[in-house]
């Protein structure tokens, strides 16, 4: 598994980033498949925002939270945020909204890291 997983921001903005990718029993998982980033904005003067979606293709469902760093055009960190979705159904689809912790200008790519993918019950 890498280091560092590509992926999407969350809907509940505010969990947890932890590293790596494990499900409910604790085994390594291609949660990074999952998650993925549908666009990246900043407007001067704002706090840039990702928007993207996750596909849950475990027979379980499950919760996700991850990192979104804002990257400008020479790979440096602008800004990030943490993201969470509590839950999105076995097979099932959500999107996810995160929005930077501080202000950004210019063309930006967005990255996700520090994805994990948990079962929940109910």
């Amino acid at each position: 598994m890498q280091g560092i997983v590509r992926m999407t921001a969350a809907t509940v903005i505010g969990g947890l980033a932890l590293m790596g990718c494990s499900d409910s029993e604790g085994s390594a998982d291609n949660s990074d498949d999952d998650v993925s980033v549908k666009s990246c904005t900043a407007v001067p003067g704002d706090k840039p925002v990702a928007e993207g979606a996750i596909a849950n293709a475990t027979t379980k469902p499950s919760g996700y939270t991850f990192r979104v760093r804002f990257l400008d055009p020479a790979g440096n960190e602008v800004t990030q945020a943490t993201n969470a979705v509590k839950r999105v159904e076995a097979g099932g689809s959500a999107t996810w909204k995160a929005l930077g912790a501080s202000s950004a200008n210019g063309p930006l790519t967005c990255k996700v890291e520090n994805v994990t993918r948990t079962a929940v019950g109910g």
